[in-house]
């Protein structure tokens, strides 16, 4: 039996999902637990509470702008591992240019920042990109190197450079650069960190679902990741493509740093990221590399990020950890299997 495209995705997406959920079940059972009880105090501690839920979008907010960047990549075939380096990169660079146009009014300064932050993203993404066109190294290999050294660079510059005295952060950004809380208009959300970088997350992932399923370049970007040696006898130049997918891809990762920036502390933090970049990595998978699906999919890891905070005492937080790998393991596996029966 035959099914769409779009049929075999929400099958897929779905049935991660339910397996994910039943071998969560059951590995939570052999620890000793009642699953039920674990994932009822979840559910309650998460959405049971506008702070648990501003709390979840919060987290979620980061991870869209990133699985975004990384969907472009992998529609192209090319599987970015340096989104880790890419966002601390681009958040660095947003912060110190944002100290630094402090007599700047925010609509000339701001999105300067972003556009410099963008084109930094953008340049680390086009060197693996160039490497593997010109000497055909895998881009997994490149990225993963890059992480190290953008992260080595970064702590000697802001150690020697920009960090305020005993500490590893910059100077706070002005007060005018911040972005409100969303708390500051709807008051039950007080205490939460949610602030409207989450509905910049949003318009960052329709624009971006526009651009690869609306588009010549989108349509470009997918033939080339479908089929590289084809899309050549089509016309296309998919050495050109890959180069601008890394480049975009890349620069839109970079410009997650908003969220913590301008919308939560006020500066840039080494370490700050906390391998959230590897985590949009699942987010982008789960989603099918599908920006909409990505919303959905960044707030259900979101979710376990916030949940698995609020079920420490019962069961180590790390469990998490096992699910993330867990859905990465089922999303691979089930599509394989659905494309050899349907």
């Amino acid at each position: 039996m035959k099914i769409s495209p779009t049929k075999k995705i929400l099958l897929s997406i779905i049935s991660s999902v339910i397996v994910t959920i039943l071998i969560v079940f059951l590995f939570i059972f052999i620890l000793g637990k009642n699953p039920f009880e674990i994932f009822g105090l979840m559910l309650s501690e998460s959405f049971g509470t506008y702070y648990g839920f501003g709390q979840i979008l919060f987290k979620a907010t980061p991870l869209i702008i990133i699985s975004c960047g990384l969907a472009i990549c992998f529609h192209a075939s090319l599987f970015n591992i340096g989104g880790e380096g890419q966002y601390n990169a681009g958040t660095f660079v947003f912060a110190i240019l944002l100290i630094q146009f402090s007599s700047m009014p925010f609509i000339l300064a701001f999105p300067l920042a972003l556009i410099i932050a963008f084109l930094t993203g953008g340049l680390l993404g086009f060197i693996p990109g160039l490497i593997k066109v010109k000497k055909g190294v895998s881009e997994v290999i490149t990225t993963i190197m890059m992480n190290f050294v953008i992260l080595s660079l970064i702590n000697y510059f802001l150690l020697n450079f920009f960090a305020v005295k005993a500490t590893v952060h910059t100077e706070d950004i002005p007060i005018n650069f911040k972005l409100s809380l969303i708390s500051d208009f709807i008051p039950a959300f007080k205490g939460s960190s949610l602030n409207f970088t989450f509905f910049i997350a949003i318009v960052i992932a329709v624009i971006i679902y526009f651009l690869i399923y609306k588009t010549k370049l989108g349509f470009k970007i997918r033939a080339t990741g479908f089929n590289e040696i084809a899309s050549g006898y089509i016309g296309l130049k998919p050495a050109k493509v890959i180069l601008i997918s890394f480049f975009i891809g890349a620069g839109v990762i970079a410009l997650a740093g908003i969220n913590f920036v301008s919308g939560y502390k006020g500066y840039y933090e080494f370490g700050f990221s906390n391998n959230i970049g590897f985590s949009s990595i699942a987010v982008t998978l789960l989603a099918k590399n599908n920006p909409i699906g990505i919303i959905f999919s960044a707030i259900l890891f979101a979710f376990l990020d916030f949940g698995g905070l609020a079920i420490n005492q019962i069961i180590p937080k790390e469990i998490v950890l096992v699910v993330e790998a867990i859905v990465i393991l089922s999303i691979i596996s089930i599509s394989k299997i659905i494309d050899m029966k349907f």
